[in-house]
């Protein structure tokens, strides 16, 4: 009786894995709202899956066959744990599997801000294609690991893992998209550098790139990433551009994270041009859409960083401080201290407009600590040099 049970229950799962296999074969913006209704039970039907042996290799293939879903909704904090499981249980003896899991397992801590366990990840994955002799894996391996190295701000390291993972795209003929990509990295690691004529020539590229390839939500982000270039060298009009190229992009898509980080760069460039009203409006904008995640604690903490810094130019100032006091409780989830150091000094200058000058120049020196770790960041470099200014004004202003 209890070997029929157990069989009755391992065609039952075998069944249901299947039904997830056909659901989401083909995923596009046209399906992706329906799957998002019923996640939940994709999710347990693969953690049954996962546990019956009969249906390991068939749930795994459902797992990796969701990545678009799981990125372009913003699900990977909660779908990382079914990663970790996939990769607990898969066989030693199977690299390609093990490759393929550890591919998404690495990019999915890389969007939830677990840099070390993403580059440890992206680690693992190169020596299997090293193993393997497989100069696909090793090109995945190597443009993640130099994505992973720019977020940490290591940026000659970067630089070498994404020449390596060109040069084995080109010695597979690899499509268009994968040098776009590489292109797209290499633009980051100019913008961290502060090289923003190089930053704005690779991304440009790379946009021509996304345009050959039809992606409208890769062409998008690197449309975002070109705004920034732009915007940092005062091309405002070809920004704006840009930054509204992007959203027309993605009014027809179903993803969330990237309309959030365009709508946070559109409404940081009219801050720059003080047109707070406006900014506020596309900040509070990203804010809302928050909603429609799970995760995504880097982009919540950027956004309410940038609603901090248009509350204190309207010397609203007890708003400013709740939203960089917000942004700060979520950097402590987030591995970027060079951003954290950033909201710590608004906060510092909220404070001393509130002639509190003490806590003010307490805030300044944590700023200017997290900072000093990072000599090769242009950004991190502007924000210690105006820190140090405003930290020796806070210091004449109390002895006198």
């Amino acid at each position: 009786m209890m070997t029929q049970l157990a069989a009755q229950f391992t065609q039952s799962v075998a069944a249901n894995i299947s039904y997830w296999q056909q659901r989401t074969q083909n995923l596009t913006d046209d399906t992706l709202p329906a799957l998002d209704q019923e996640r939940q039970n994709l999710y347990r039907a693969a953690k049954f899956g996962l546990h019956v042996p009969h249906t390991w290799q068939q749930t795994a293939e459902l797992i990796l066959q969701t990545f678009v879903f799981v990125e372009r909704r913003g699900y990977w904090a909660e779908w990382l744990p079914m990663l970790e499981q996939l990769l607990q249980s898969c066989p030693a003896d199977n690299l390609a599997m093990r490759g393929r899991i550890l591919d998404h397992l690495g990019l999915f801590y890389r969007y939830n801000r677990q840099l070390d366990a993403a580059f440890a990840a992206h680690q693992e994955e190169l020596q299997i294609g090293l193993m393997l002799e497989d100069k696909w894996r090793e090109a995945h391996a190597c443009i993640n690991l130099g994505a992973v190295c720019q977020q940490m701000r290591r940026f000659a390291e970067a630089e070498t893992y994404i020449l390596q993972s060109q040069s084995a795209f080109q010695a597979i003929h690899a499509p268009l998209i994968k040098h776009a990509f590489v292109l797209l990295e290499l633009g980051l690691v100019g913008k961290g550098k502060g090289q923003w004529a190089q930053a704005e020539e690779y991304l440009g590229y790379s946009v021509s790139l996304w345009r050959e390839v039809g992606d409208p939500v890769y062409l998008a982000n690197c449309l975002k990433l070109l705004g920034e270039a732009l915007a940092a060298q005062d091309k405002t009009d070809a920004a704006f551009a840009a930054y509204h190229e992007a959203l027309e992009c993605l009014a027809h898509t179903e993803n969330n994270p990237d309309t959030i980080r365009v709508l946070n760069e559109l409404g940081s460039l009219h801050l720059k041009q003080a047109n707070l009203t406006e900014a506020e409006r596309l900040f509070l904008r990203a804010n809302a859409s928050f909603r429609c995640q799970s995760g995504n604690l880097f982009d919540r903490a950027v956004v309410a960083n940038n609603l901090g810094v248009v509350y204190l130019a309207q010397e609203r100032l007890a708003e400013a401080e709740q939203f960089f006091r917000s942004s700060l409780a979520l950097w402590q989830s987030c591995a970027d201290p060079v951003q954290q150091a950033n909201t710590l000094g608004g906060l510092a200058e909220v404070k001393t407009a509130q002639n509190q000058l003490a806590e003010a120049q307490q805030l300044y020196a944590q700023a200017l600590a997290l900072l000093a770790d990072f000599p090769d960041d242009a950004w991190g470099q502007k924000l210690q040099k105006g820190f140090r200014e405003a930290a020796c004004a806070l210091k004449e202003a109390r002895d006198a």
